[in-house]
């Protein structure tokens, strides 16, 4: 399983890009073999989410399907892609209590969910590229402002035994968003969220995050993600996303880890360990 990478970096003389466009060379030079992933999951339809996308699919995950939101798919039909391989997850979302519909893996070694989530704004109360996509595009867009949010999506993924039984449960965001908006549903097995990844970008700007979900998650571990800054830098040398006070978000999160929790912030391409299962309940 893949979330949804990004390695372009478009930017216009380092500050936010007008136009857009992937990075062959860069991404085949950044990305590790991809040649095993069947699920790649998308959390909203912004470039610096889903402008690498179909160069992945096409060359480095071929295997994958693509899940997300109505909009994102509209948005790679202009790759030419084969519908086969975009899955509209928007229709099947947990929506509030309500839970969604498990998509799984070929082997059935991996599910996810979809949850409805949403967007914080990008700067004092300000949202940008919002809107969505009703229709097929015939091309990818050029300029920034066609890519925009569609339905924001947060995801649960499972581990399953031989059995079809969840062993391993991780909660992703790659966007804040306002609770409940995000949170998963309450499910009937009971099984603990061992790893939260969080979203760094705009985190304060969506009132309650992280600490509400990281109440109702008890995570084992809590990843934070999308910190670094993006518009042109070299993910190889990253340095903190602009206006984020990592600091503050950095103590919210420990503020509100359980007993056993841990906290990772991750450099991009780390290899980071995820805790071991729990036994099996008897």
């Amino acid at each position: 399983m893949l979330f949804a990478p990004s390695f372009s970096n478009p930017a216009t003389l380092g500050q936010p890009p007008l136009r857009v466009a992937a990075d062959p060379a860069k991404i085949d030079a950044l990305m590790p073999p991809a040649t095993d992933v069947s699920m790649l999951l998308v959390g909203h339809a912004h470039y610096d989410h889903l402008l690498d996308v179909p160069w992945l699919l096409q060359h480095r995950a071929p295997q994958a399907k693509v899940y997300g939101s109505r909009t994102m798919g509209h948005l790679l039909a202009g790759a030419k892609l084969p519908k086969t391989r975009i899955v509209d997850a928007e229709s099947h979302m947990a929506v509030g209590a309500t839970p969604g519909q498990w998509f799984y893996s070929p082997e059935r070694h991996l599910r996810a969910m979809a949850i409805k989530a949403e967007h914080a704004p990008h700067l004092l109360g300000m949202k940008f590229l919002t809107g969505t996509y009703d229709g097929d595009l015939d091309a990818l867009p050029r300029w920034v402002w066609q890519w925009p949010e569609g339905q924001t999506l947060a995801w649960l993924v499972d581990l399953l035994d031989e059995q079809g039984r969840p062993r391993y449960r991780i909660h992703y965001q790659d966007a804040a968003s306002r609770p409940p908006l995000g949170l998963p549903p309450l499910l009937p097995d009971s099984q603990r969220v061992d790893v939260a990844i969080l979203c760094a970008g705009s985190w304060s700007e969506a009132p309650g995050y992280p600490a509400v979900l990281l109440k109702r998650l008890q995570p084992r571990l809590a990843v934070i993600g999308h910190w670094e800054d993006f518009f042109g830098n070299d993910p190889r040398q990253p340095q903190v996303l602009r206006l984020l006070d990592i600091d503050q978000l950095l103590a919210t999160v420990r503020d509100n880890l359980p007993a056993d929790g841990q906290l990772a912030l991750p450099v991009p391409f780390a290899q980071l360990p995820m805790p071991a299962p729990l036994p099996t309940p008897r």
